[in-house]
């Protein structure tokens, strides 16, 4: 399967934007994020859970040949610190930019970009209010 940068961070906002406490099953997911195929959702979220960015407990299923999702329980704090380099529709727009003419959309590579684009966006920021 390909890993779909939108489903990242949409997963990632969408997990941002629960409550304290808050579980998300993959079901009410698939509810909110109704552009994505379960299938989709399921395999970005245990990537995310795989890269540390999301908090997400899992169980194996007889006959099933990747985790189970038991209920998403939040971002990580790697998760918060990602989601806060893309949030902006303009920042991401520039991290989805750089990544389509360097040919890589890992996310170890949209982590990096991200960085660089949030330090771009900073130092533009601090220029102007000098």
């Amino acid at each position: 399967m390909i890993l779909d940068p939108e489903c990242i961070r949409d997963i990632l906002l969408c997990v941002e934007g629960c409550s304290f406490g808050e579980r998300l099953t993959l079901d009410k997911l698939g509810e909110r994020l109704k552009d994505y195929s379960e299938e989709t959702l399921w395999y970005t979220c245990l990537k995310l859970k795989e890269g540390g960015y999301l908090d997400v407990a899992t169980m194996q299923v007889l006959r099933v040949p990747m985790p189970a999702i038991k209920d998403i329980r939040g971002l990580t704090y790697a998760g918060h610190e990602f989601l806060d380099s893309i949030r902006e529709d303009r920042n991401w727009g520039k991290v989805k930019s750089v990544a389509q003419k360097a040919g890589t959309f890992s996310m170890q590579s949209l982590g990096e970009i991200a960085k660089e684009v949030a330090k771009a966006a900073i130092l533009s920021a601090l220029q102007s209010s000098l």
